[in-house]
């Protein structure tokens, strides 16, 4: 999947419901990601009426966050956008130069964001990877999917990721993965991007299991990512470093405003600092490669030796063990020429101390 730069991670602030169903309240998210430096904001696209069943319980942490125990149903109703808000808040993305994206949880939001919005990337959160109707809806020649792997094993996402590519690209062996379609696997890796995920608000450090980002890549040979829901910025830049793609992290104005995810995301500042220190790795990261670098050039004739002279030597003496040693400073012969000169002869005197 095209992203940012080969060596860029995509980061992503995950507005989600945090807009509260306001309008207003989203496309402030929308300019206070951008200052952040995230490269897109991500919504959420569903009706209550085809996500919940009417009576079907809120999970503890939504309890919590939002202080009553009324139905899924009820506070989902509340947090719902209008479909012709989507189209505002497309429109305001362009304006403002940062890419808008948005989950999918039914075919329904799947063809509206295809028909409609025209969206040509979309996320599959964690609770739809074992939605094998949503699952099957998607065609990868028609997006760039981002898959969230939440509460899931490895066999659920092998499943989901064979449902998608309408191929099998994977097949299940006892604990093993097995690629079954090398061919095919060229062209998803291309389009999918596969997101490690722990699905609770916040999770706590002992559940992040990061290391799991190296799993995945290992077994699906795909491009990771990682959605990270723990406290503070520590979890992505360490993804980061383990070679994670893309960073999606919930986003608020505020961690005090009343909804049930605000209190396990980040404010502008906090997402600020984590662009920052992401960015900052990348940097000091490099590309690999062991070279001189420009900086180094200075200190390299300070802090090398080169061939000098260890007592005097008249011209026509051979170099010898005890008249030949390395000192600094490294601006004459390399002091890695040591043996190449031991028993040629001085073409001319030295002093002890003198540059060969």
């Amino acid at each position: 999947m095209t992203l940012n730069s080969k060596n860029k991670t995509f980061i992503i602030a995950e507005i989600g419901v945090n807009h509260n169903g306001s309008l207003a309240i989203a496309k402030k998210l929308i300019l206070a990601g951008k200052k952040a430096g995230a490269d897109a904001v991500k919504f959420q696209n569903f009706t209550a009426e085809k996500l919940v069943t009417i009576n079907a319980k809120k999970a503890p942490y939504q309890i919590k966050n939002t202080k009553n125990d009324n139905s899924q149903f009820k506070m989902l109703k509340k947090l719902e956008l209008k479909k012709s808000n989507y189209f505002d808040l497309i429109r305001f993305c362009k304006s403002n130069n940062i890419e808008f994206l948005s989950s999918v949880f039914d075919s329904e939001s799947v063809d509206f964001l295809q028909k409609n919005l025209k969206i040509k990337k979309i996320k599959i959160p964690s609770g739809e990877i074992t939605n094998s109707i949503l699952l099957d809806k998607i065609k990868l020649k028609n997006y760039n999917v981002i898959l969230s792997t939440g509460m899931s094993n490895m066999k659920e996402i092998v499943n989901a990721i064979n449902i998608i590519s309408k191929k099998q690209i994977y097949k299940v062996i006892g604990d093993k993965i097995v690629i079954v379609n090398n061919k095919y696997l060229n062209y998803i890796r291309k389009k999918l991007i596969v997101m490690h995920c722990v699905t609770d608000y916040p999770v706590i450090d002992q559940y992040a299991n990061l290391q799991c980002i190296n799993t995945l890549q290992n077994k699906l040979k795909l491009n990771i990512g990682y959605s990270d829901h723990t406290k503070g910025i520590i979890a992505p830049i360490i993804a980061v470093s383990k070679g994670a793609k893309v960073i999606e992290k919930h986003f608020t104005l505020n961690k005090k405003m009343s909804g049930p995810d605000h209190a396990a995301s980040l404010d502008p500042k906090e997402f600020e600092e984590m662009v920052k220190n992401i960015r900052k790795f990348e940097m000091m990261n490099g590309d690999g490669k062991k070279t001189l670098f420009k900086c180094e050039k200075i200190n390299k004739k300070i802090a090398r030796k080169s061939l000098v002279a260890n007592k005097y030597i008249k011209k026509g003496d051979k170099f010898t063990k005890e008249n030949l040693t390395t000192k600094r400073p490294g601006s004459g012969i390399c002091s890695s020429h040591y043996f190449n000169y031991l028993n040629k002869k001085s073409k001319r005197n030295y002093k002890p101390d003198d540059l060969i």
